[in-house]
Parts: structure tokens; sequence; C-alpha cells
């Protein structure tokens, strides 16, 4: 997986963390940002003026997202239930991003290797994104050298078993992402156990 440059966004093991549209930090260029992150304001210096957002002087205030999303308190029970579900498992990353893609939640059960949380996060944007299943595109990717290609000039778009569409009358409202399910790739299992928890509540 290629090294990203993201800003602090993890915890302390089952603690869910939920994100601010704007908690990554990345490339100056945001070449390689995921949607919603709006880099480091101000440089990562806060200025001796105006605070942010104040008024002149101050950077602009972050714009909130539009996406339809699904609520908070569904997507942590979604994540819960994936870590309890899948807890023979000894390191899991569970993600949630609304339909732009953009992250909602990032959870990491007890032990679990941070860096699953970030893939986790984009199988979730790469399902949001394509509007499918991540599983559907696994042997597209491996068969069409276009379409890898496609993949592959998105830093953060994965080709991986683990990411499912949350939907609400067909309509795209985010994504699951599931990412440490091993040995054997488990984590569409693990994700349909989240998927089916809430997919009756969702609105």
């Amino acid at each position: 997986m290629r090294a990203m440059s993201f800003g602090s966004l993890l915890f302390s093991c089952s603690v869910l963390a939920v994100l601010s549209m704007n908690s990554f930090a990345a490339a100056a260029d945001g070449a390689d940002r995921l949607p919603g992150d709006h880099g480091r304001m101000a440089g990562g210096v806060l200025p001796s003026g105006p605070p942010p957002g104040s008024g002149p002087g101050g950077p602009p205030m972050m714009p909130h997202s539009s996406a339809r999303a699904p609520a908070i308190a569904l997507a942590v029970e979604a994540a819960q239930a994936i870590a309890a579900g899948c807890k023979q498992y000894a390191s899991l990353g569970i993600a949630v991003v609304n339909a732009a893609g953009e992250p909602v939640l990032m959870y990491l059960p007890d032990g679990s290797e941070p860096s699953h949380g970030y893939t986790a996060i984009r199988k979730a944007y790469t399902a949001a994104k394509l509007k499918t299943d991540t599983t559907a595109l696994v042997e597209k990717a491996q068969k069409d050298s276009d379409f890898a290609a496609t993949i592959k000039a998105d830093p953060n778009l994965m080709a991986f078993h683990g990411g499912l569409l949350l939907q609400v009358g067909g309509e795209v409202i985010g994504a699951i992402g599931v990412s440490g399910a091993e040995p054997g790739g488990h984590d569409d299992e693990c994700g349909t156990i989240g998927l089916n928890k809430i997919k009756d509540r969702l609105k």
C-alpha cells in the first residue's frame, strides 16, 4: 500500500472516532487527499491575527458537506457489530464514509494495526465513488488493464474486497470499508455483518 501523509486521526483502541471532514493532512498540492480533506489551515501555524474563519485576514471557513450519509449512531453500531462478529481477527480496521466518499467514522478494535483503518477508508471511498461493492472490481481490475490503470491513477482507489455500499431506495448514501480480516480474506464477510445490522434503519 502506498504510504500516505495524513494528519492525526488515530485514536485509542476500542474508542470510536468521528472524523471531521478536514481531519486528514496530505500532500501540499492536494493530489493525494481524500474527499473532504482541505489540508492544513494556514500551513499548520495558527496566525497571530484574527482566528481562522473569523473575518478579514483569517482563512475562510471550511464548507460543510451536503452529501447524504448514514446517521453516526448507525455507523458506530455497524462498526461495533463488525468488531464483535469478527473478533477472531487480530488486526481489524473499519470505516464508514458518506455518499461523496468523505470519512464519517474510523474504528480500530484493541490491538489493531492502524494502517488497516486507512485501508478501510480507501475501500469505502472506492465503493462510494464507483457506486459498487469493491468485490465487483477485483476481477475486472485483474483482467482489464485500462481499468487497472484507472484504479492505480487515484492513490485512494482500491480494487480489493471489503468495500460495501450503504443504500436507501437504490440511492447510495455511503459505504462501509473493512480491512484486516485475515488470514482467509474475510473482509466482505465482516462488512456484511455491519451492513445487515443497520440496513433496515438507514434513511
